[in-house]
C-alpha cells in the first residue's frame, strides 16, 4: 500500500505548492498528489478549483513541480482537471525526465480514452466523484480501457468493494483521508493507496 500526500501537506503549507510538497516529504511522504489545470494561454499549472480571472498572485507551473519532485525522488500523481490540451501536457510530462514516476488520474470516460491513446502504457486511474461508487459496469469499462484502477471517494470504500476491484485485476485508491483513525481503517480494508492529509502517518500503518 502506498500513502500519497494529498495536495502535499495542506495542514502545514498552502496546498498544491512547493512548500506543501516539501512539508509532506519532510514528514515521510514518498508520493504526492497534485491538481492540474490549463490556463487560457495554454500553460499548465497546479491548481484545484477553476482558475479565477484574473489570476491573483503566483501559481505553481507543472514543469517546476515535476522538477522539484524529481530532485526529491517523490512519486507524482497528477489529477488532470482540464480535459483540453492533452498533447501539450503529454509533451511536458515526456520532457520532465520524471515520466516513469508519474501516474495520471482523470475523471470521465472520454478523457480517459484520450489519455490511453496518448500513453498506452502509462499508469492511468479513474477518479470517481463523491456520489459515484465503483460499480461492476465501471469495472468492466476500466478493464476494456486497460486502466490500472480507481481513485474512489472514502464513503464508497469498503473491504467488499476493494475485493471486487481486485478480482478484476485492478487497484483501488481512496480519497481523501484526514484523520489517523480513518487512515488505519482504510489500511486494514486492503486498499492499494491512500490519498492522505495525515503527516506524519501513525507508526502502526
Amino acid at each position: 500500500m502506498i500513502l500519497i500526500a494529498h495536495r502535499g501537506d495542506p495542514r502545514h503549507a498552502p496546498e498544491n505548492t512547493i512548500a506543501s510538497f516539501r512539508q509532506a516529504a519532510a514528514r515521510g511522504a514518498g508520493a504526492v498528489e497534485m491538481d492540474l489545470r490549463r490556463r487560457p494561454d495554454g500553460d499548465w499549472v497546479i491548481f484545484h478549483d477553476r482558475l479565477p480571472k484574473p489570476m491573483n498572485g503566483p501559481v505553481l507551473r507543472l514543469p517546476e513541480a515535476l522538477a522539484f519532485c524529481r530532485r526529491r525522488r517523490l512519486e507524482v500523481y497528477l489529477d488532470v482537471k482540464d480535459p483540453r490540451g492533452e498533447s501539450s501536457l503529454a509533451r511536458l510530462i515526456r520532457s520532465s525526465r520524471w515520466m516513469g514516476h508519474t501516474t495520471l488520474l482523470a475523471g470521465g470516460l472520454p478523457t480517459l480514452r484520450r489519455w490511453r491513446r496518448i500513453f498506452p502504457r502509462q499508469p492511468l486511474f479513474w477518479v470517481t466523484g463523491s456520489r459515484e461508487p465503483v460499480t461492476p459496469r465501471k469495472i468492466a469499462q476500466a478493464r476494456r480501457l486497460r486502466l490500472n484502477g480507481f481513485v474512489s471517494y472514502r464513503r464508497w470504500v469498503t473491504r467488499a468493494s476493494v475485493e471486487r476491484v481486485h478480482r478484476a485485476g485492478l487497484q483501488l485508491f481512496v480519497w481523501t483521508v484526514r484523520t489517523a483513525a480513518d487512515l488505519k481503517r482504510f489500511a486494514r480494508s486492503g486498499v492499494d493507496g491512500i490519498m492522505s492529509e495525515v503527516w506524519p502517518p501513525p507508526r502502526s500503518i
